[in-house]
């Protein structure tokens, strides 16, 4: 098989280079590079595809678009560590948007990943049960990604959520009504527990910075939902994220 690796670290390439001896791998270190790759080599049976690019503005979603968009026939497996930050719903968005045949942890056997390359191959099913649990969030009805954020208002408030700590002031930043707010922290109490609850911090994740104390705000489900944004911080900051989500609610029937 022809392997493209998409992933800012040579050495990542380098060691699926040497796992995946009897196929030919090659790799670009930005996504930003895809057309150009693209269009001049060969065609990819698969891509491995980082999530995070920190020296980039790209992520794994810029380039799982580019792929469905110039190479539609490629299958995409994520590669992806615990460590990075943002990781969780990264995942969701990818997996409800795009979906990847497989997630692939960095630190795996080699035997676990020539595995997972190899089944995805084949067309089976890849030997991982972290994508299922991320397949299935997006198969429910709403998905859970939809269930975070289900339109530009509230998108707005979560960035909010990250600034502010206060509920006068986050509500006056969102340009929404207080009350608009406690309904929302509300709501979204139950989605957080049902996100957490799916997906529970592993050893060794990040954990959100400046997290008020409970005198600061005004409830639990304030503080749960300040919690929550700022644990994933760069996701809801994301210009491409946003423009994914928008033209996701943009679609008939939403």
């Amino acid at each position: 098989m022809r392997i493209l690796v998409i992933d800012d670290q040579l050495n990542f390439e380098i060691a699926l280079r040497d796992i995946l001896k009897g196929h030919t791998v090659t790799g670009v270190r930005d996504p930003t590079a895809l057309p150009r790759v693209l269009a001049f080599e060969e065609p990819f049976d698969q891509a491995i595809v980082d999530l995070r690019f920190p020296q980039s503005t790209s992520t794994g979603l810029t380039a799982l678009a580019r792929l469905r968009e110039l190479a539609p026939a490629t299958k995409t497996i994520i590669a992806t560590t615990d460590e990075e930050e943002n990781r969780l719903l990264y995942l969701l968005a990818a997996f409800q948007f795009f979906g990847p045949k497989a997630l692939l942890a960095k630190r795996a056997s080699d035997y676990v990943t020539r595995a997972v390359v190899e089944a995805v191959g084949r067309g089976e099913p890849a030997p991982n049960p972290d994508a299922d649990s991320f397949r299935n969030a997006a198969s429910l009805s709403p998905p859970l990604l939809d269930q975070v954020i289900r339109n530009q208002s509230e998108l707005g408030i979560w960035r909010e959520l990250t600034r502010f700590d206060k509920r006068p002031e986050i509500a006056n930043a969102a340009h929404v009504h207080p009350r608009t707010l406690d309904a929302f922290t509300a709501s979204k109490s139950v989605v957080i527990d049902t996100v957490n609850g799916r997906f529970p911090v592993r050893d060794g994740a990040s954990e959100p910075r400046d997290v008020p104390e409970p005198a600061v705000a005004h409830s639990a489900n304030l503080i749960k939902a300040i919690h929550f944004a700022r644990t994933h911080m760069q996701f809801f900051a994301d210009a491409e994220v946003a423009a994914l989500l928008t033209a996701h609610w943009r679609l008939p029937g939403r």
